[in-house]
């Protein structure tokens, strides 16, 4: 709330044009009188609000705070266009609470750094102008301006990690070290500093079309530069790197790898998987997700196998909310009316859009009986016949993978 009417100031002295987000995650008894709230404040600021209702995968075995977390993102990168900025409220305790748990992790030079300041997510930026700013000051400005606010009570929930570190650990640090927050701030800003002096920051890493987490082999041609490119990787994420010799393997495998193979590893968080210059950290289950039968253009479903939403477009190039349509995998050897009209093979399809390997036979395929109109990644196929003319509010299918989390 504070961030939200700080922003309301700058966009009243020449600032630009303000949308809020609230992302309803559904988890607490009170997350509609969250939702409500937030509209009455933007209402009264005169800022657009978009209120996204996401369904958090309980079941996916990262932990409710991590599930929740990549619906969140996946929203974040979905609605975020080219020249955007998301701006978070993440504040310097947040900080020193991120530094602590990666610490506790085993984290490397770059996860001591913390979060950054700004990052690059989805086709925009993603910006944390309160990070260098204490909570204790940001209750003082709410407090201040009279500035209604909510606490979410997952915050001191000791079940949690981060609730853990809240409740238990850093009163007993503050008591001894009042400043300790400062401190760590002026760490992480040293260490990421040093991080770009050693040249370290130029790290290639990114996402994919999914939103998987990708590191870019680039030019290097030396195994045992690329096995330490990616342990580096893997251990600043806080996350377990697996015995050189298997790591120097599969570093030949993706260097020597035709254009038609994807070489895996294997770990105990997921698995790596090389394509066309780029080795993906993916989260995606063995076995394949059983679809619903049916999908209703308008009405939001979700499960194992994915996330399906819609977005209004042009009533002429839209479908009509309420149409009913089925949902399947591809069949072996199927060809597709590609958007241009020409059939094509489903994977050659795949290849001209970039959709990685792994993910072709998860791709769930709505179709009007048995023809399929649209494929996720690639968009409306020859048999999409829109049909929202003379109507209000013609609707595209989104698609969203609900299995993996982003690392930073």
């Amino acid at each position: 709330m504070v961030l939200l009417y700080l922003a309301s100031l700058w966009r009243g002295q020449g600032g630009p044009p303000l949308t809020a987000i609230h992302i309803h995650h559904g988890l607490e008894d009170s997350a509609d009188d969250w939702a409500a709230l937030c509209q009455r404040v933007c209402d009264r600021l005169d800022i657009d609000l978009q209120i996204h209702s996401v369904t958090v995968a309980r079941d996916a075995g990262k932990g409710l705070e991590a599930a929740a977390r990549t619906a969140r993102y996946a929203v974040f990168r979905q609605v975020l266009g080219p020249g955007e900025l998301l701006m978070l409220a993440h504040h310097g305790d947040d900080q020193a609470e991120t530094i602590l748990h990666r610490l506790f992790r085993g984290t490397g030079p770059r996860g001591l750094a913390g979060m950054p300041r700004r990052r690059a997510l989805g086709h925009g930026l993603l910006s944390r102008p309160l990070l260098g700013v204490s909570r204790s000051d940001i209750e003082s400005w709410a407090e201040g301006w009279s500035l209604p606010f909510v606490t979410d009570p997952s915050n001191a929930d000791v079940r949690f990690d981060r609730g853990y570190l809240r409740q238990h650990i850093l009163p007993a640090v503050q008591h001894r070290w009042p400043l300790f927050a400062n401190a760590l701030g002026r760490c992480a800003e040293q260490q990421e500093r040093l991080l770009a002096r050693l040249g370290e920051q130029a790290l290639p890493v990114g996402e994919n079309l999914l939103g998987e987490p990708v590191l870019a082999m680039g030019a290097v041609s030396d195994r045992q530069l690329l096995a330490d490119l990616i342990h580096h990787w893997l251990s600043e994420a806080g996350l377990q790197a697996p015995p050189a010799t298997r790591l120097t393997e599969f570093a030949r495998q993706c260097l020597e790898a035709g254009a038609d193979r994807s070489p895996e590893l294997r770990l105990t968080e997921g698995v790596l998987r090389s394509w066309r210059g780029h080795i993906a950290l993916t989260q995606i289950p063995d076995d394949l997700p059983e679809l619903p039968r049916s999908a209703t253009v308008g009405a939001a479903q979700s499960g194992a196998w994915g996330r399906l939403e819609w977005t209004s477009v042009a009533d002429s190039v839209g479908l009509p909310p309420g149409q009913q349509l089925a949902m399947r995998y591809r069949r072996e050897g199927e060809k597709l009316a590609a958007p241009d009209g020409q059939s094509r093979d489903f994977g050659k399809l795949c290849q001209e859009y970039d959709v990685p390997p792994w993910w072709r036979s998860r791709l769930p395929l709505l179709t009007d009986g048995d023809t399929p109109v649209y494929a996720p990644l690639i968009g409306p196929l020859a048999g999409f016949n829109p049909g929202g003319r003379g109507q209000s509010g013609g609707l595209m299918p989104l698609w969203n993978p609900t299995d993996f989390e982003p690392l930073n």
